[in-house]
């Protein structure tokens, strides 16, 4: 009886270490494919770094809405550079009528004139003598006034001879001419042929400014002999000062006179004039530019001549691809777009030694038929930015898109551009 109970033991103590060994290979066999699986995980192919992936909660914080692309009639805007400039008549170059020695010129380059103040004295001893001879002619005119009268009288009571009256008047008239082409010398001048009647003579004249405005020259200098051509000064007036545009052949098609548009000077940061085109010129330059004359709306005293300007002149209203300003974000000075896309965010993983001791069922055992729950993934796309009006922006659009199907997020664009920032920093931060 014993023997028998031995032996029952033995088989069972067998049988049992059997399915001992049988499940430590399965288990074995098992463990092996969850470390292939696990080895194969740890490299994922890396997806388009912008392209982005927000869940239905990061949706509904960031108030995240889409669109589409509209065409909208927004106008459009021409830029142009220029200068201020002034009509010719602004521009004075201040000479000496009679040639003289120059005794004072008190002026300085920048300092402000008035019309008919005195900008210079001119002394030339030849005005004595022109103011004599008009006291003379003028006292010959005088006698022969008395003579005409009298020869007139005795040539009508046929007493006098008629010749003789005829020489008294022919001289006579002789006389008053001259006497006043010597009245209007000395008037250009600024001398009175009344003080000359009276024996006052003067050696010197003055020279006063023509135009109000602002000195910028000043060749001639004191005890110099001036010639009536030389030029002694030149005044600039800001009277009559205009927006001359630089405008190339390609655009004269799209501008007119009348058109209106806004000015705004170099060194004038942030102030905005405005104006209106007056006259086209049709000469085209060597650049194959034209100039065009623009008038100011309100004339400034103070502006200065040759000031470099920027213009915007207004084309109109034409129809473009649009979208509302929230829908555009800027990074790096460039301006982007986010667009509905089935492509996929880059995953990231970090995978230490001590995972392929994880539990294959825990990390990648999904049942079958089970999917895998994903976002909605957007994509950045550059755009170019136009002209802004009514909340609505200009974009110039990559041609590859089917505007009619595709989905914008015109609101929280910048929520989807931190998403897309932040991913990126993660990426940078991994080793993989």
């Amino acid at each position: 009886m014993k023997r028998i109970l031995l032996s029952i033991g033995l088989l069972w103590l067998a049988s049992a270490c059997r399915e001992s060994t049988e499940k430590d290979t399965a288990t074995t066999t098992e463990t092996k494919p969850t470390a292939d699986v696990t080895e194969g995980e740890s490299s994922h192919e890396e997806g388009p770094a912008d392209v982005v992936e927000l869940t239905t909660d990061q949706l509904r914080i960031g108030a995240i809405s889409l669109g589409k692309v509209e065409y909208r009639n927004l106008g459009q805007l021409l830029q142009i550079n220029g200068r201020l400039a002034v009509p010719a008549q602004s521009q004075v170059a201040v000479t000496a009528l009679q040639g003289g020695f120059v005794r004072s010129i008190p002026l300085l380059p920048g300092q402000p004139v008035r019309k008919g103040q005195l900008l210079a004295r001119i002394e030339n001893p030849d005005l004595v003598g022109l103011q004599q001879e008009y006291a003379e002619n003028q006292s010959r005119l005088t006698y022969l006034e008395a003579e005409y009268a009298r020869q007139k009288e005795l040539s009508e009571q046929n007493v006098g001879a008629l010749k003789v009256f005829q020489q008294t008047s022919a001289e006579r008239n002789q006389i008053r001419s001259r006497l006043g082409g010597l009245a209007q010398r000395l008037r250009l001048v600024g001398l009175s042929p009344q003080a000359a009647l009276n024996g006052k003579f003067s050696a010197q004249y003055v020279v006063t400014a023509p135009v109000s405005g602002v000195v910028t020259d000043v060749p001639a200098t004191v005890g110099q002999y001036v010639q009536p051509a030389d030029i002694m000064a030149r005044i600039t007036s800001s009277q009559g000062l205009y927006a001359e545009l630089t405008v190339f052949e390609k655009d004269l098609p799209r501008i007119r006179e009348g058109q209106r548009l806004s000015i705004q000077l170099n060194n004038e940061e942030g102030r905005e004039r405005s104006g209106r085109i007056m006259y086209i010129n049709r000469a085209i330059d060597a650049n194959r530019s034209v100039r065009v004359v623009a008038r100011l709306d309100q004339p400034d005293a103070r502006l200065a001549p040759n000031t470099f300007l920027k213009a915007g002149l207004d084309l109109g209203d034409s129809r473009v691809t649009t979208l509302p300003e929230g829908a555009i974000v800027s990074a790096e000075g460039k301006d982007y777009i986010f667009i509905v896309t089935d492509e996929r965010a880059p995953e990231h993983h970090e995978h230490e030694e001590g995972e392929a001791e994880h539990s294959a069922k825990e990390e990648h055992d999904h049942k079958a038929g089970e999917k895998e729950q994903h976002g909605t993934s957007f994509k950045q796309i550059p755009v170019r930015r136009g002209v802004t009006e009514g909340g609505y922006s200009q974009v110039t659009l990559p041609g590859t898109l089917d505007l009619g199907k595709v989905q914008v997020v015109i609101k929280g664009a910048f929520a989807v551009l931190s998403q897309l920032q932040a991913a990126t920093g993660e990426e940078e931060g991994h080793a993989h």
